[in-house]
């Protein structure tokens, strides 16, 4: 996983801000959609208030 950032830092950084900003909007998109996905498996309900 860490080469894997390494190797996308080291692509980024020589690439025109316009190639930057769609690869951040880009991976913004995937986040959102892996927690939206990640909140559609959760049991629907109220949460318990007051459990630590």
């Amino acid at each position: 996983m860490k080469s894997q950032v390494q190797a996308a830092v080291a692509v980024a950084t020589g690439s025109p801000l316009a190639v930057q900003a769609i690869t951040v909007v880009f991976l913004l998109g995937l986040g959102y959609a892996y927690f939206r996905f990640l909140g559609s498996k959760k049991v629907s309900g109220s949460p318990g208030t007051g459990k630590s």
